[in-house]
């Protein structure tokens, strides 16, 4: 759904295909409550497909064109993750109490809303100078190698923190809405404090630092996590511990990726690119999972797979003289595309 997204963001530039996506975000849910029947699966997946592919390639280019240029990205990029985490605390309270006190539509209806509600606030945007929306043959040539090579190993580590583990969390909770919700929002409020923190030290200079920190808990979180999911207690305090890695690994990986976006000249061109990388690292990531799972019979062990992209995402972000390197797609970007620092946006 990538290209077509890319066309109907050629159509309608980048602030309304931003507030389109979330939009039709919040279309999922119906054929969510459906999903049993194959149908509607597929709906679903095909909703959830064009809506993020509108929505997170813009919404990156336009963190990216915003963000100040010099001191204060990491302290920006740590602040924007705070409250998205602050959020996070919310929704899976509310959401907990809610599948089980009134159950799924009216869970469902409530979600929907708060998407639409969103689009409010994206419509109050100025407009987002995140260079010119390029062809789909442009996107293919030029690229950030090493930017891509992150976002790839990013999607890897997602198969198994962001989509394998909360399966195994729910499990080992017993299956409670309200268990799977106060776990999320524990590790929420603590990833909150932590982006907050590290956000700032990063404009200190001590990214590097922070790296080997992250990489050394991303660790941890990995084996805690596998190893913890026989019980509640054991799986919700494995839960808390990688929230603490997550709140580093943010403002750490994303601030790299956005200094490099931002040099690039045509932000969205960037991340669209990258976007496609993340796909691949997921994909391969959540299959390899899945294989394991079922070759072993212990789900737990779903998560082996994306452990191994810790020495991974290390090695990508790891550049010397990370501030002052200048992103080679700089060099790359066709000529139609405006060069040099992007304007902010608000």
């Amino acid at each position: 759904m990538r290209f077509l997204a890319l066309a109907v963001v050629r159509r309608i530039g980048l602030a309304k295909a931003m507030k389109l996506g979330a939009g039709v975000a919040s279309l999922q849910f119906l054929p969510l409550l459906l999903a049993e029947d194959p149908r509607w699966l597929a709906a679903w997946i095909l909703t959830v497909s064009i809506a993020e592919s509108l929505y997170w390639p813009v919404y990156h280019a336009s963190t990216a064109a915003t963000v100040a240029e010099g001191e204060g990205l990491g302290q920006q990029v740590g602040e924007r993750m705070t409250v998205g985490a602050l959020v996070a605390v919310v929704g899976p309270l509310l959401g907990g109490l809610l599948l089980s006190s009134f159950g799924e539509a009216f869970d469902f209806a409530i979600a929907a809303c708060i998407c639409l509600l969103s689009v409010w606030p994206l419509g109050r945007m100025a407009p987002i100078m995140a260079g010119e929306v390029p062809r789909a043959r442009e996107t293919m040539r030029g690229f950030d190698q090493r930017a891509m090579a992150t976002f790839m190993v990013d999607g890897w580590i997602a198969s198994g923190l962001a989509l394998a583990w909360p399966m195994v969390l729910f499990s080992s909770v017993g299956g409670s809405y309200g268990a799977f919700g106060l776990a999320n929002a524990a590790a929420g409020l603590v990833g909150a404090a932590v982006s907050f923190v590290c956000g700032r030290a990063i404009d200190g200079g001590r990214r590097q630092h922070y790296l080997v920190a992250v990489c050394v808990m991303l660790a941890f979180g990995f084996a805690l996590r596998i190893a913890s999911a026989w019980s509640p207690v054991a799986a919700a305090i494995a839960n808390l511990t990688g929230a603490i890695a997550a709140g580093f690994y943010g403002p750490v990986v994303m601030s790299t990726i956005y200094e490099r976006a931002k040099q690039s000249g045509a932000a969205y061109r960037f991340h669209f690119a990258l976007e496609g990388g993340w796909d691949f690292g997921a994909v391969t990531g959540c299959l390899a999972a899945a294989i394991l799972a079922w070759a072993t019979m212990e789900p737990a062990l779903a998560l082996l797979p994306a452990s191994m992209g810790v020495i991974a995402i290390y090695l990508c972000v790891r550049v010397r003289n990370q501030n002052k390197e200048r992103a080679p797609e700089a060099a790359a970007v066709p000529a139609d595309m405006p060069q040099g620092p992007l304007a902010a946006a608000a």
